[in-house]
């Protein structure tokens, strides 16, 4: 028996070595991706800097003109624009720096926090999920990381969201999701989520810090005068980003109707995009009514909806661009945790482990650029419905179970980070 024991406490030793090795890894995998290009790459820092340059340089002109630059796509909100004018105080390379660094702390804080809600740390060697899943995104991230976007930072705003929904801290959860929306539009649908799901704390929440956000801030920020010419010349910009002309002059557009224009003739290009539409309202239907059906959803159903609020509309958004897909990892994640988890049915975990096989081979598939808008529309469509399944049947530790992280980090995290992220919610 003693030596049994021994056997055991020895295993699971090693198992704990290799999750720490797996964290590890994944974390200097993104140092790479975030620094790789910018630091050492053929351009020097800070002239390699791209999407944030366009965000330092254009934030300023409508800081201080209140019109939008003529020459460089800027379609950001007013509340964006007030932010991004903030961290623009400082010389371009020290503020292209702390973009940099928050991104990267944005990435950790996303993998950390879904880890914590998912149990991965509680699971012998469960941290591999990290990495594993991160293989069939990273592609989205580099994006974000090379280019030095918000798109990870508008993720970050998400997930703390959505964890703070799960802990029933309804004004924190709400003071997340506004701010993801101010950031950038794609998570709108979040909002009405909330009324959906009658967790009506949050939605209260959200709407008063939604009206700082879009109403104060930019008064702030732009000052009475300069308030309507800014939302004009951002409907102006939002108007010229969504014209059909754009798709053939944005050097990373990767739009579906692009794709498919490029791939078939015109009328059946039209049928492509209707079918396409046509599933991801689908999906949307079969996330609602399960999300309505479900009143005390666990964790797992909680990311699965939510992902499925954000990454149906950014996948059919005519300005897609490929970093607006970040929040891929968010299936990703619980498709491979699900794959993993020896407590689930073979069935259930032969179904993740398809679903997240068949989307890895679909975003490697090397395509031409110009038919990618397919390609990633056909991978988040794999991986959410493949989430919507397996949510189905969640796992006992994430819905009956207090899952409390014993990473000492996670300890430190502001004190409305649940230690529980396993109780039911009741929609505060």
């Amino acid at each position: 028996m003693r030596i049994g024991t021994q056997i055991s406490t020895q295993r699971g030793g090693d198992l704990r070595a290799w999750s720490l090795l797996a964290a590890v890894g994944l974390g200097v995998w993104i140092v790479v991706d975030l620094t790789g290009r910018a630091f050492f790459g053929a351009v020097p820092w800070p002239q390699s800097v791209v999407d944030y340059r366009i965000i330092y340089e254009a934030s300023r002109h409508v800081y201080q003109t209140h019109a939008f630059p003529v020459h460089s796509p800027y379609p950001y909100p007013p509340p964006a624009i007030a932010l991004h004018a903030a961290s623009a105080i400082f010389p371009f390379s020290v503020a292209a720096a702390l973009w940099l660094i928050l991104t990267g702390c944005a990435a950790v804080a996303v993998y950390a926090i879904v880890a914590a809600m998912l149990d991965l740390h509680r699971r012998p060697g469960g941290l591999w999920v990290l990495p594993l899943a991160h293989l069939g995104v990273a592609y989205y991230f580099q994006w974000d990381f090379r280019s030095i976007n918000c798109n990870v930072l508008v993720l970050a705003a998400i997930v703390l969201g959505v964890v703070a929904l799960r802990a029933e801290r309804g004004g924190i959860a709400g003071f997340w999701l506004a701010l993801a929306v101010a950031l950038k539009l794609i998570p709108v649908l979040l909002l009405p989520y909330l009324a959906w799901t009658h967790r009506w704390r949050a939605l209260r929440a959200a709407l008063v810090f939604s009206a700082f956000f879009w109403v104060v801030l930019p008064l702030i920020a732009f000052g009475p005068e300069g308030f309507v010419p800014v939302y004009a010349g951002w409907y102006d910009e939002l108007t010229r980003a969504t014209n059909a002309a754009t798709k053939d002059t944005h050097p990373i557009l990767i739009s579906l109707t692009k794709a498919a224009q490029a791939a078939f003739p015109e009328n059946a290009a039209a049928t492509v995009v209707g079918s396409m539409i046509a599933a991801w309202v689908v999906l949307g239907l079969v996330g609602a009514w399960t999300s309505w059906r479900l009143r005390t959803a666990n964790s797992e159903t909680l990311l699965t909806h939510t992902s499925l609020v954000v990454i149906g509309p950014a996948a059919v958004n005519p300005y897609l661009e490929p970093y607006h897909l970040v929040a891929l990892v968010l299936p990703s994640l619980l498709l491979v945790a699900a794959a993993t988890d020896s407590r689930r049915p073979v069935h259930v975990r032969a179904v993740a482990a398809v679903g997240f096989v068949a989307a890895l081979v679909i975003v490697k598939l090397s395509s031409p650029w110009p038919l990618r808008g397919l390609v990633v529309n056909l991978q988040a469509l794999v991986l959410c419905a493949t989430a919507l399944i397996v949510a189905r049947r969640p796992s006992s530790a994430t819905a009956d179970r207090r899952a409390e992280p014993r990473w000492p980090f996670v300890h430190r995290l502001p004190r409305w980070l649940p230690q529980s992220v396993g109780v039911p919610s009741q929609h505060g």
